[in-house]
């Protein structure tokens, strides 16, 4: 529903937040959240990483015994949201906007008939306020750019991604622990570059006889003068009047602040992701078992605020209480075929369910939900009966011979 923009309380500068915590343009306070955070190629790396994984895989829904339920509500966060946005972006700059700017925001229209989600709208954090002056009835304006109305929502109409939050009302960025981190690291960088662009030019220049103060500056200007169009490895030009010697670099610490693993560590560390796929550390394991284990030991960082997110705003109650929604991360932590065919043999899975754990298609035949099993096996209460036969044939004394051939042969 549409409403009048309403106004607000002076003491609610939102703007004034956005700005300070360096959402939205304005003067610098080093704080490195917001776009200008993707600067830095570390965070640049670890936050596609992540938001990748969070759009990658599709949204399933299951009951209490792991049997997947079809709903067709799960086709705006699969497929399609809205008919501007498919879902694989939707979700991708959600995640972005949660870790860089502390929320992702996005608004649910509902059918008036039936009250389920009809679509869903991504909003910047620029274009959303939330009231908490009444903290149990929690309110959400969002105010789009070009419109001259604000349009205010439930909390239950409001898909709010936040993965860090110390009120469970607004989101914190996880980039905003790492101030000093990052500093430290642009530092080293910008040492580097000054380097390589001045080269060997720095050194001393003596020139003969006794200078004033006022000489030593213009000597000294006279010469970055002449020097300053030329090139790194340029040669220097002096007169018999002055003795240029350069000064020497100690490349031990070039090497320090090129080697410096710590920032980079710290950054992978805050984020929840594995140090090597930030290009530090080499672990001895497969690209497999390590990609299995992002998935199921970091990635429910953020994998779980979603799913309960989703959960709270987009089913109802009732259904709540009856399933649970995940993300289907099978195809690349399901059952290995080796593992599939012996829990098949062990009577543990079906074949059919066997096939879905491993990330495949199941088989449309009544069979293929049946469990099954081998002629060696029995059941372990019908083995000390099964012992006692002997092998005899149904438990029965062997039958004896009629035939007078074989009787006279054993006379003989």
């Amino acid at each position: 529903m549409l409403f009048n923009m309403e106004k607000r309380d002076k003491s609610a500068d939102w703007a004034m937040g956005l700005i300070n915590d360096g959402i939205l343009p304005g003067y610098s306070t080093g704080s490195y959240v917001g776009v200008s955070a993707l600067k830095n190629s570390d965070v640049l790396t670890a936050v596609s990483y992540i938001a990748s994984y969070v759009a990658r895989f599709p949204i399933i829904e299951c009951d209490s015994k792991d049997n997947i339920v079809e709903d067709k509500t799960l086709y705006l966060v699969n497929k399609e949201p809205n008919s501007m946005l498919d879902a694989y972006h939707w979700r991708f700059i959600m995640a972005v906007s949660a870790i860089l700017a502390n929320d992702g925001f996005s608004r649910i229209v509902r059918d008036p008939l039936s009250d389920k989600p009809a679509l869903i709208q991504y909003y910047p954090t620029s274009q959303v306020y939330i009231d908490d002056s009444d903290t149990n009835n929690i309110k959400y304006e969002f105010t789009p750019l070009n419109g001259n109305k604000t349009i205010v929502e439930e909390a239950a109409n409001v898909i709010h991604f936040k993965f860090f939050t110390y009120d469970g009302i607004h989101g914190r960025s996880p980039l905003l622990s790492l101030r000093d981190e990052i500093n430290l690291q642009e530092s080293g960088i910008q040492t580097l570059t000054k380097f390589f662009k001045s080269g060997l030019k720095g050194g001393i220049l003596h020139a003969k006889g006794k200078l004033s103060k006022e000489s030593r500056k213009q000597v000294r200007k006279d010469f970055e003068y002449a020097q300053a169009d030329a090139n790194t490895g340029s040669p220097i030009i002096t007169d018999d009047t002055f003795d240029y010697q350069t000064l020497d670099v100690d490349t031990n610490i070039l090497q320090l602040i090129n080697s410096n693993n710590y920032s980079t560590a710290q950054i992978a560390k805050t984020l929840h992701i594995p140090s090597y796929k930030l290009g530090i550390n080499s672990p001895n394991q497969s690209v497999k078992q390590l990609n299995e284990d992002f998935i199921n030991s970091d990635l429910p960082y953020y994998f779980n605020p979603i799913l309960a997110e989703f959960e709270s705003k987009l089913l109802t109650a009732r259904k709540r209480a009856k399933v649970s929604l995940n993300f289907d991360t099978r195809k690349e932590t399901g059952l290995s075929i080796t593992d599939a065919v012996n829990a098949v043999k062990g009577t543990l899975l079906t074949p059919n369910r066997a096939l879905a754990e491993s990330g495949r298609a199941t088989v449309d035949d009544p069979n293929m939900d049946r469990m099954q099993s081998d002629l060696n096996s029995v059941f372990l209460d019908k083995k000390e009966e099964y012992q006692l036969k002997g092998g005899e044939v149904n438990g029965k004394e062997p039958r004896k011979s009629t035939d007078p051939d074989e009787s006279g042969a054993e006379g003989e």
